[in-house]
Parts: C-alpha cells; sequence; structure tokens
C-alpha cells in the first residue's frame, strides 16, 4: 500500500520539535543551577516538557501519514511510547547539566538518548491498529536508529555548549534550536520510510483503540506548545530570581567584609534588638566570641549601673534597657572606659 503526508502537519511537526529543543537548551541550564531536590524537581520537569515536545512531533508526524485504510492507534501502547520520549529527556537532561562533558559520557548519553528515542518511534507505529501488516526494511531501520544516535550526540553536545544565558545569546539559542528541531525528524521519517505496508484480512485488535481527528490534532499540538512554553518563562522567572539572588548574597558579602575590616567594634541589630552580626573588634572590646553573642539582647552589653531605670529609652534601641543618666542622650555610643 502506497501512503501519502499531509504537509502541513509535517510542518507543525518540525516547528514543533524546534520549540522542544529551545526547551531543552534552556531547561539545561536551570537543572545544571539547581543543587538537591531542586535539581530532581528540574530535571523531572524538564524531562516532561522535552519528552512531551519529541512524542508530540513523532505523534503528528504519524498522524500526517495517510493509508488507504482506516488506522486506529491503541492508546496503552502509545502511552509506553510516551513515557520512552521521557525517558529518553530524562538522560539527555541529566548528561548535558553534568559540570563537565567528556566523549565517552557524551557517547554512552547519545546511545542510551537515541535508543530511547528510537523506541518511542517503534513502539509508536506498533501501535497502529489496521487491516494491514507493518514490515520494515533492514536497512532503513538500521540507518533511522543511527541517525537517532547521531543527532542525540549533536543534541547534547549544542544544548551542553549553549545551556548557559551568558554564553548563548538568544540568536544562538534559537538557531541551535533550529538545528537540533529540523535533524529530530530526520530520524522518524527516515523510520517511517522504512515501513511497509500490506493489506491483510485479519480483523485487527481494536480493543483499546481509538480513533484520530482534527480535534486530536489541535488539542495535542495547543498542550505541547503550552507546557514547553510554560517550561521556559519558568526557567526565564527562575534565572532572573536566581540573579537577583546571587546579587544579594554578593552585596551581603561585601557588607561582613567591610564590616569585618573597620577598626572599631560593630554590632547589627534587627528590629527585635537581638545581635545578628558583629566583627572581631567586638570580640576583642567586651571578651564575647561572636558565637556566644548571636541571636543575644543587645542589653547584655551594657554594664549593670548603666542600665539607669530614671532615663528611659524612647528609641527602642536597647529594648528594655535603660540610658545612663549623665544625659548622654537616645542611641549614642559610649567609649568602653564609660563603662569600666
Amino acid at each position: 500500500m502506497i501512503g501519502s503526508y499531509d504537509y502541513r502537519l509535517v510542518a507543525l511537526s518540525i516547528l514543533i520539535a524546534i520549540c522542544a529543543a529551545y526547551a531543552a537548551l534552556d531547561l539545561a541550564g536551570r537543572i545544571t543551577a539547581a543543587t538537591g531536590r531542586v535539581r530532581l524537581i528540574w530535571l523531572a520537569g524538564g524531562a516532561t516538557a522535552m519528552g512531551l515536545g519529541i512524542w508530540s512531533m513523532h505523534y503528528i508526524g504519524m498522524l500526517a501519514f495517510s493509508l488507504p485504510v482506516p488506522v486506529l492507534y491503541d492508546w496503552p501502547t502509545v502511552l509506553l511510547s510516551l513515557m520512552a520520549a521521557v525517558f529518553a529527556s530524562a538522560v539527555a537532561l541529566f548528561v548535558v547539566s553534568r559540570q563537565k562533558l567528556g566523549w565517552v559520557r557524551a557517547a554512552v548519553g547519545s546511545a542510551i538518548m537515541g535508543s530511547g528515542i528510537a523506541t518511542m518511534h517503534y513502539t509508536g507505529m506498533a501501535a497502529m491498529r489496521m487491516p494491514a501488516t507493518c514490515s520494515y526494511n533492514p536497512t532503513l531501520l538500521t540507518l533511522s536508529v543511527v541517525f537517532a544516535i547521531v543527532i542525540s550526540l549533536v543534541a547534547i553536545w549544542l544544548t551542553f555548549r549553549f545551556r548557559e544565558a551568558a554564553i548563548a545569546s538568544a540568536g544562538w539559542k534559537i538557531a541551535c534550536a533550529v538545528v537540533m528541531g529540523a535533524a529530530i525528524p530526520i530520524m522518524h521519517y527516515t523510520g517511517m520510510a522504512a515501513a511497509q505496508f500490506t493489506p491483510s484480512g485479519l480483523a485487527p485488535d481494536t480493543s483499546h483503540a481509538v480513533s484520530t481527528s482534527t480535534l486530536g490534532f489541535a488539542g495535542v499540538s495547543s498542550v505541547t506548545l503550552l507546557v514547553l512554553s510554560v517550561a521556559v518563562l519558568t526557567s526565564a522567572w527562575d534565572r532572573r530570581f536566581s540573579k537577583q539572588r546571587l546579587q544579594l548574597d554578593e552585596s551581603e558579602r561585601r557588607f561582613r567584609g567591610l564590616l569585618e575590616a573597620a577598626p572599631d567594634a560593630m554590632l547589627v541589630v534587627n528590629r527585635d534588638g537581638k545581635i545578628v552580626l558583629a566583627n572581631a573588634q567586638v570580640e576583642k572590646l567586651f571578651g564575647y566570641a561572636r558565637e556566644e553573642l548571636l541571636e543575644q539582647n543587645l542589653e547584655m552589653l551594657v554594664p549593670e549601673r548603666f542600665r539607669h531605670p530614671a532615663v528611659s529609652d524612647p528609641t527602642g534601641f536597647f529594648g528594655d534597657s535603660r540610658l545612663p543618666a549623665d544625659g548622654s542622650g537616645p542611641g549614642a555610643v559610649w567609649p568602653a572606659q564609660r563603662w569600666s
């Protein structure tokens, strides 16, 4: 049997593949920057989004192919192909999120990813339910698997190289996504070319089979593009938040450096009058270790005889303590000899 393609759906499948590639480039940087449980969350979310994108490209590419017989799809098998795509994406994102990427690791990762994509494709082909049998040209089948592994190697290298926003501008990331997105369908359509369909008089098992429709095309495409968009926007928000957090950490580091370099004893207290920072001069002046002062009330540094009950501290700077009765005024700094 001779099949034909709806080239509008072919173009749509390539567009989704490009979007999935861009999401992979964007998400890889966030996975690299994260640690611990957050890293696992990013990896799981990224693998799901990227896997859904690759699977949707494959699914729409299959639906673009028409045969002169009705074709249904076994939904449990289709779901299994989706799981293969998510697994392949998880392997790819895990490999490219490492701090270093050697050729051995890249080769192993691309072999696993390519095999996962090939498994997704041929599992999806096995989901077809029709009054025909499907066989494969061995040469084209082998070539499709080789393409999957080679394309995976290229995708892993490009994603690792351009995963950081500081290295890759938006133009470079889009260019890499176009290259990767255009390359991924090569494996799919090579695999489709390897398939040969022969009419059969046997009735297919349609107990779990569903039909496709234009609404199904629109639904799969819309959901996939929505998920990929949310993934990219979440990544962009997290990148901006992380940048602000790094700036705050740098400001705090500089402030601590200035505090430590000060020639005078300096303390930082919170609004409750608890000590949160102290420099080395405080230890020399008062004889307390910094660990002893932290989270203590500032009043502990004021000698008992200077906590005069007649003069209060209207500013609340010293909590419930009293200021000296010699008219120093609220918030004054008293030399150490006045306390001796």
